[in-house]
């Protein structure tokens, strides 16, 4: 690998770390911006590496974000007021520092909620982004909240599944904004197939902590805190995800769009993302589906995912690229 460093950068009113990787220089600039609430980037490193090869084709930029993973020991307490307000800025300075170290806007690609963080920073500064693939793009909060409590209910009556029909019920319908809630559905959605095909709340919380264990780019200390950091993270964002609707304040974008959307999403749901490609203004705009994925198809089917974002590297603009 060429280029491969990890650094602190300076975000807003917070130190953050990134990791930036390509197998040659002079590669344009990908910056990954992560779902969440609270799930760390920097762990992803070696899966992204060895499902999707990006470093191939791109000089990817993997992002902790505030408050988040590694960028929690530096122990920088964010400031009052909007969280994802002030994701969006850091995402904006980011890429503006991206820009002046290559030379060139980014390619942003961004998972669910960083699908959002990123399509706000896009509306505000899109002479930074070159191109943006949304991945499973939160859109409309009480929509998804509803038809995710629904879709676990659903199924775990026609499972006959004692323990998650009392738990469902017991916590009621959306909104869920206390955390023991917002767990129990998240829970029974992940156990029944709504966030990733074929996998359960145990299974993906067992990879992401064996990625955070096996990643270079953490000390134990690190681990604690990333671990804890996702709990706090889903208490300070959730209020704010939960009344979200990009539908009725951001309808358009300057640059390119490519949504990708899981046919069996259930995190993200389908039918919000139709609605919302049909009123999106953006030049080039496409609507993705993968047929086989539910709320993450980089990772259900990267083979097509990589081959996608290939044929997007084919559209970016052919300036020069700082090595």
């Amino acid at each position: 690998m060429e280029i491969d460093k990890l650094e602190p950068v300076r975000l807003g009113d917070t130190t953050q770390w990134i990791r930036v990787r390509a197998r040659t220089a002079g590669q344009p600039p990908l910056l990954l911006v992560q779902m969440g609430p609270g799930l760390p980037m920097l762990s992803e490193v070696r899966t992204f590496e060895r499902l999707l090869a990006l470093e191939d084709d791109f000089t990817v930029i993997y992002w902790d974000q505030r408050a988040i993973g590694r960028s929690l020991r530096s122990g920088d307490a964010p400031g009052d007021g909007s969280r994802v307000e002030a994701m969006v800025g850091d995402t904006e300075a980011l890429l503006a520092m991206a820009r002046e170290r290559f030379g060139a806007p980014a390619l942003v690609v961004g998972f669910s909620m960083g699908a959002m963080i990123a399509a706000r920073a896009t509306a505000r500064r899109p002479d930074l982004v070159a191109a943006l693939v949304t991945v499973g793009l939160d859109i409309d909060g009480p929509a998804a909240e509803h038809g995710a409590y629904e879709f676990a209910l659903a199924t775990a009556r026609s499972r006959k599944n004692r323990r998650a029909i009392r738990q469902l019920e017991a916590i009621g319908p959306p909104p869920h904004l206390r955390q023991e809630e917002f767990a129990t559905r998240v829970r029974w959605v992940m156990n029944f197939g709504g966030a990733r095909v074929g996998h359960t709340y145990n299974s993906l919380a067992r990879g992401l902590l064996l990625s955070l264990l096996r990643s270079p780019d953490y000390s134990p200390g690190d681990v604690i805190r990333a671990l804890r950091g996702i709990t706090a993270a889903q208490a300070a964002l959730q209020p704010e995800l939960a009344v979200l609707d990009l539908t009725g304040t951001l309808t358009r974008l300057p640059v390119p769009v490519v949504m990708v959307q899981g046919r069996h999403d259930q995190v993200a749901p389908a039918a919000a993302a139709q609605r919302y490609a049909d009123l999106l203004q953006a030049p080039g705009k496409q609507l993705i589906w993968f047929e086989h994925s539910a709320h993450m198809p980089h990772v259900e089917e990267p083979a097509r995912f990589r081959e996608l974002l290939a044929t997007v590297r084919l559209t970016l603009p052919a300036s020069p690229v700082r090595p």
